[in-house]
């Protein structure tokens, strides 16, 4: 099985289509326009995201 194009990722919470345009480089945070949830782009091969936590909170 393939991997998915990359701009075909959806929000792994809700299901949406990601806008992926603006993820370019690994540490890339990339947000649901559906249910607002943050991903991390944690590697580009394969492409890979991962929920994004705030440690700073």
């Amino acid at each position: 099985m393939s991997q998915p194009a990359i701009q075909d990722q959806e929000c792994p919470d809700c299901g949406a289509q990601l806008d992926l345009s603006q993820a370019e480089a690994v540490g890339d945070l990339v947000d649901c326009p559906n249910c607002g949830a943050a991903f991390e782009l944690v590697a580009l091969a394969p492409f890979t995201l991962a929920p994004f936590v705030d440690e700073e909170k």
